[in-house]
C-alpha cells in the first residue's frame, strides 16, 4: 500500500520505474536472441565439422526393412555421395532398395548373413555398385531390430575401405612376391632382434647349414659356433656379431663356414639395421649369400694373374710389389733377400730339352718350398732365377741355417725315365736395411754376391758385403 500511494504521489518515479521493466525486458530479450543466435552458429559449425568428417572417411547412413526386400527408409547424403547419386537421381531411377545398390554378387551374402545376425550386431564387407557402374568395397557396421510387426529393420553406416583394401591386397601381392623370391633364391634371410639378442633365419639356412634357425642368445653364445667358423675367418665373424649387437647402420663381413657336409664355403653376410622413433637400433635385417663358387672362381683368376704358370710361385711383377709392401710396413726389421740361380742350367735345357728342363724347374720348386714358410715369399724373377724373401729375421744364424737348408736342398738329382739329371745352385744373399731400402737395392746386392759365388766355383751362397 504504501508503495502505491507512493507511485501515485510520485508519477516521475513511477514513469523511470516502467522504463526501467522495460530495459531490461530489452536486456533479457537480447541475451536470449544471440545465445539463441551462438547456439544457431554453434550447431551449424558442428554439422559442417561432421560434415567434413562424413566426407573424410566417405561413409553413409541408412535405415532399411529386412522384410520388405531392403527397402530403404532413410538415407543419409554421405550414403548416396559416395556412390556418385543425388537424392533425386536414385529416387528417379526407381533405386529405392538397398539390394539395387549392392553389386549382384554380394547379396546372397548379406541376406544370409543378416537373417543370422538378429538382435545382435552386423559387421561385414561387401561390394556395392557406383553410379559409373565401378565396384565400391564398403564396410557395414549397425544393429538388427526386430519391431512390434515382426519385421526386423536395421541401422547401419557403410564406409569406403575400397584403398584400404586395395593396399592390403599390394601388400599380401608384394608377400607373396617376397615368399616365391625368397624360395627362388639361394639366399638366406635373417631378422635379429637386438634388445632380445635372438636371430631367426629362413628355412633356407636349415638346408645349408644343416642347424636350427631360431638361436637365442646369439652374441652371448659365439664361443659355441667356433667349430663351425674357419679359424682364419674367426676374428672376421667375431667382429659382424658384435656390429649387429651394437647396431651400426649397415653390417658387412665375409667368412668361410661350414656346410651342413661339414666343408668350408665362403659366405657373405649383411644387413641393414632399423631404428625406432627415438633413434634406438631394435632390429637388423639381412641376408646370408652363398659365394663360394664366386669367390674361388676370384681365388683362381687372382691366382692366374699372380703366379708364374709353370711353378706357381710369384710372377716377378707380383714378387716386387709384395717384398716393398712388406718392408714398407715392417721398416724397422730386419730381412734378407736371396737370389737363386741354378748352376749350368742351359746345358739341362741343350742336353735333354725344354721340357725336361721345366720338369727340373718344378721339382726344384718343390724343394725350395719345403725350406721356407707359408709366410715367405717366394718368385719367379728370371728365366732360372728365383727369389726368396724372409721378414722379419733376428740373428744372422737363421739366415746361416736357412742359406745351409737352400744349398741342401738344391743339390740333388732329377730322375726321369732313365735319364739322371745332376742339379745344383748358388745363392746370393742381401739384407735390409744393412745392403738396401727397397727390392731393386736389395737385388742389385745379391746379384753381385751370386756372381761372386760363380766365380768361385758355384754349389754355395754367399752373404753380401761392401767388400765385394
Amino acid at each position: 500500500m504504501k508503495l502505491l500511494h507512493e507511485l501515485q504521489s510520485n508519477p516521475t518515479f513511477f514513469l523511470a520505474l516502467v522504463i526501467s521493466i522495460v530495459i531490461i525486458c530489452i536486456i533479457v530479450m537480447i541475451i536470449i536472441i544471440l545465445y539463441k543466435l551462438e547456439s544457431e552458429k554453434r550447431v551449424t559449425k558442428a554439422a559442417l565439422e561432421l560434415k567434413k568428417i562424413t566426407n573424410s572417411i566417405r561413409a553413409g547412413l541408412v535405415h532399411f526393412v529386412l522384410e520388405d526386400n531392403c527397402k530403404i527408409l532413410y538415407a543419409s547424403r554421405g550414403f548416396y555421395d559416395l556412390l556418385g547419386y543425388s537424392r533425386k537421381e536414385a529416387k528417379s531411377e526407381n533405386k529405392l532398395s538397398l539390394l539395387d545398390f549392392i553389386d549382384p554378387r554380394d547379396r546372397s551374402i548379406c541376406s544370409d548373413n543378416w537373417l543370422q545376425s538378429v538382435g545382435d550386431s552386423i559387421s561385414l564387407e561387401i561390394r556395392m555398385i557406383t553410379k559409373e557402374g565401378k565396384s565400391l568395397v564398403t564396410l557395414i557396421n549397425g544393429n538388427i531390430v526386430q519391431g512390434r510387426d515382426g519385421r526386423h529393420t536395421i541401422s547401419a553406416v557403410f564406409v569406403d575401405i575400397s584403398e584400404q583394401k586395395q593396399m592390403q591386397e599390394m601388400l599380401m601381392l608384394e608377400g607373396e612376391r617376397y615368399r616365391v623370391a625368397t624360395e627362388l633364391s639361394n639366399d638366406v634371410l635373417f631378422e635379429y632382434d637386438i634388445k632380445k639378442d635372438e636371430i631367426i633365419y629362413t628355412g633356407k639356412y636349415k638346408d645349408l647349414f644343416g642347424e636350427n634357425t631360431f638361436i637365442p642368445d646369439f652374441n652371448a653364445s659365439c664361443e659355441l659356433r667356433r667349430d663351425y667358423i674357419h679359424p682364419n675367418d674367426w676374428g672376421i665373424y667375431l667382429e659382424f656379431c658384435a656390429e649387429l649387437a651394437e647396431g651400426k647402420a649397415m653390417v658387412e663381413a665375409e667368412f668361410r663356414r661350414k656346410n651342413k657336409m661339414g666343408e668350408y664355403i665362403w659366405c657373405q653376410s649383411m644387413g641393414k639395421t632399423i631404428y625406432d622413433d627415438d633413434k634406438n637400433p631394435i632390429r637388423v635385417i639381412g641376408k646370408i649369400v652363398n659365394v663360394d663358387v664366386h669367390k674361388r672362381e676370384l681365388e683362381a683368376l687372382e691366382y692366374k694373374a699372380t703366379r708364374d704358370p709353370l711353378t706357381g710361385v710369384y710372377n716377378k711383377e707380383v714378387t716386387i710389389k709384395k717384398i716393398d709392401k712388406f718392408i714398407s710396413g715392417n721398416k724397422n726389421g730386419r730381412h734378407i733377400l736371396m737370389l737363386i740361380d741354378f748352376d749350368d742350367f742351359k746345358k739341362v735345357n741343350d742336353t735333354y730339352g725344354h721340357l725336361h728342363g721345366d720338369k727340373v724347374l718344378v721339382y726344384v720348386i718343390g724343394r725350395i718350398k719345403s725350406v721356407f714358410n707359408e709366410g715367405e715369399i717366394i718368385g719367379r724373377v728370371g728365366g732360372d732365377e728365383f727369389v726368396v724373401f724372409a721378414g722379419n729375421v733376428t740373428d744372422i744364424d737363421d739366415i746361416l741355417k736357412k742359406a745351409d737348408a737352400l744349398i741342401e736342398a738344391l743339390d740333388t738329382t732329377y730322375i726321369d725315365g732313365g735319364n739322371e739329371i745332376p742339379i745344383s745352385g748358388s745363392i746370393g744373399i742381401a739384407s735390409y736395411p744393412e745392403d738396401g731400402l727397397h727390392y731393386e737395392q736389395l737385388l742389385d746386392c745379391a746379384d753381385k754376391a751370386l756372381y761372386k759365388v760363380k766365380e768361385q766355383g758355384k754349389n754355395n751362397y754367399m752373404i753380401y758385403t761392401s767388400i765385394i
